[in-house]
């Protein structure tokens, strides 16, 4: 059945399962937030110092549209859609265009009495890594052969998101030194032997964490820096300076709360 509501992960969608499983409701749900604060020195009021949002839970409501006679059949939808749901991965809705979330744990449901033929079942999707709705396409800006510029970067959400961004060596000769600053925050690479026609990526992977290769080898331990190319919604420059030229390509994918 074609529902009005589609849910799909890790690109299989729920309605493929079986026919008879109906999509009662979605909740793509917001990221929980812990908030620090002190007091005022007199008056009133207080002063926020901190805040950080931890998980996003999004919450799928399901029902089976088969009699209740036939409960061996029930269970066996229930159980395909159980067995979906915790495979995890990109976790997409028909309705928030060129929006997923990434889901790193799954709470799934009791199954309890299948004779129960109009019972509502809900399964949660959390996510922990990177608790946001993330754009499934990212804003990008590719610059021209130079060893320093700056490219512009649509970011697109309504919280802050990162930046991730390659440089490709077309000087023929090595690189050792690399600078990339955007949103006001820098990385400032050593060292690095980037070779005459090699790439070097910052990245962040499902898990958010930031990543910096050549290639498949990790050249991590050769930045210093900020900790992490922060950026906000929005037009921001990213810029660069090498030892030699090569071509930037800046992206980022917007984070939705």
């Amino acid at each position: 059945m074609i529902l009005s509501r589609r849910v799909s992960l890790g690109g299989v969608q729920l309605d493929e399962i079986h026919e008879s499983v109906v999509i009662r409701s979605f909740d793509p749900g917001t990221a929980s937030e812990n908030i620090t604060a002190v007091d005022r020195m007199g008056g009133s009021g207080q002063r926020i110092t901190g805040r950080h949002r931890s998980t996003l839970e999004a919450t799928l409501v399901f029902a089976i549209n088969i009699p209740k006679r036939e409960l061996a059949l029930r269970r066996q939808v229930f159980e395909a859609v159980t067995a979906w749901a915790l495979k995890k991965g990109w976790l997409k809705v028909n309705y928030l265009d060129n929006r997923r979330m990434y889901v790193d744990a799954v709470v799934i449901p009791s199954g309890g009495d299948m004779w129960e033929w109009t019972g509502e079942y809900t399964i949660t999707f959390k996510a922990y890594n990177v608790p946001f709705w993330q754009d499934e396409l990212p804003a990008q800006a590719v610059s021209g052969q130079a060893s320093s510029g700056t490219v512009y970067v649509d970011v697109g959400g309504n919280v802050q998101s990162v930046m991730d961004a390659s440089f490709r060596n077309r000087s023929g000769m090595t690189i050792n030194s690399l600078a990339v600053t955007a949103g006001g925050n820098r990385i400032q690479l050593s060292n690095l032997g980037l070779g005459g026609s090699g790439t070097l990526a910052i990245s962040h992977g499902t898990d958010g964490l930031l990543r910096i290769k050549i290639g498949s080898t990790s050249v991590y331990e050769k930045y210093t820096g900020a900790d992490d190319l922060y950026v906000n919604p929005g037009r921001v420059a990213v810029s660069w300076t090498a030892d030699r030229a090569g071509i930037l390509t800046a992206q980022s994918f917007g984070r939705w709360i």
